[in-house]
């Protein structure tokens, strides 16, 4: 990480490494920064500083250029310098910081969110381009019925296609890296193998796996690719991303990462990717058989670690105030959606739905 010495605040901002540690932090991403500061103390306040702005910024759609995106977060960097800002965490809520406050209300104002933004180029990219340019010898798959076609990889991955959607790939995938080009709509299963990662390329976008499920939908004459993960996880970026060689090439996971039941949705027409949650969250395969929902006086906490843990999507509260809200509730029949609007019902709270997480707001409540 010796990249990140030299860095400004701004810089930090807008990190991918970084943006991922403050928003989604996996263990190993903790511990390597939590390494990092422990050998740059002189760097705690600046990292602090990047955390609360990058907290501070709320997921919000406009057709920024990259130009105006630098400019608008270099204007509130500007300001927050002439303030003094409090130390990671502070028991002051982040919307009564002064200089967050300002932060967020100019990026309300000007539509700047957590949406991840590439180059403002109308570029389309054909998938007859995509297999011409191939340096493989590749073969074709072609769906013409009315059902998925299951499709066989060399390396043990499957792929269904959905009917009207073409694959191509190699006969044998090379050492390094397997590749595969989609025009339509499949479900893969990839083997795992992280010495040789898998790239899906979908016309503009690039999904690249070390061994996962998900969907990806790209049809060319639909405004919209989205890609959605049904278990591990996925590193999603463009093919006029400036730093794709470095996303391809690096050993993690890097770009618009996504987990399960979350998905990204890259809009072509303003040229920008956007993480949430799919539509119908479904319990992790492995959480099945091993949850209860039936909750008898519980602590809200212990429904909202159940939840976490059986669709794998993190949930945000304050621990604070409704650790101990007391839920009595069966919720086995139901939804995601619905098993959260009852829960929240019962301990006088709401929730939505930002940057692919679940955030919960609330009073709490007060036990006698």
């Amino acid at each position: 990480m010796d990249q990140y010495h030299n860095f400004t605040l701004e810089e930090f901002v807008w990190d991918d490494s970084f943006r991922n540690w403050v928003l989604r932090p996996t263990r190993e991403d903790d511990e390597r920064w939590q390494t990092w500061l422990v050998e740059n103390p002189e760097k705690k306040a600046l990292i602090e500083s990047a955390r609360q702005l990058v907290a501070a910024i709320l997921p919000k759609e406009a057709p920024l250029s990259s130009q105006e995106k630098k400019s608008a977060v270099s204007r509130i960097i500007s300001r927050s310098a002439e303030e003094e800002l409090l130390p990671y965490p502070a028991v002051t809520p982040w919307y009564e910081k002064s200089w967050l406050s300002i932060a967020a209300t100019v990026l309300l104002m000007i539509g700047l969110g957590w949406g991840i933004w590439f180059n403002n180029q109308r570029t389309v990219v054909d998938y007859e381009e995509l297999v011409a340019a191939s340096a493989d010898q590749l073969m074709e798959k072609v769906n013409s019925t009315g059902k998925p076609l299951s499709v066989k990889l060399e390396d043990g991955s499957t792929v269904k296609l959905n009917p009207g959607s073409r694959i191509s790939y190699p006969a044998g995938f090379k050492s390094g890296k397997r590749e595969v080009y989609l025009s339509g709509e499949a479900f893969f299963d990839v083997a795992k193998d992280p010495a040789n990662p898998f790239f899906v390329y979908a016309n503009e976008v690039v999904t690249k796996v070390l061994g996962t499920s998900f969907f990806v939908r790209s049809y060319t004459n639909e405004k919209e690719v989205s890609v959605a993960v049904k278990t591990g996880r996925v590193a999603v970026f463009t093919r006029n991303d400036p730093a794709l060689d470095i996303k391809k090439n690096s050993r993690e996971l890097s770009g618009v990462v996504i987990e399960p039941n979350q998905q990204i949705v890259f809009v072509r027409e303003t040229v920008k990717i956007t993480k949430s949650l799919i539509s119908k969250p479904e319990l992790l395969e492995k959480s099945t058989l091993h949850h209860n929902f039936e909750f008898d006086d519980a602590p809200v906490s212990v429904v909202f670690s159940t939840l976490q843990k059986a669709y794998g999507i993190e949930i945000i509260y304050d621990k604070n105030i409704m650790d101990e809200c007391p839920v009595t509730a069966k919720l086995t029949e139901l939804s995601l959606f619905e098993k959260l609007d009852l829960v929240c019902k019962a301990v006088d709270a709401s929730y939505e739905m930002i940057d692919g997480r679940i955030i919960i707001e609330g009073k709490g409540c007060k036990m006698n």
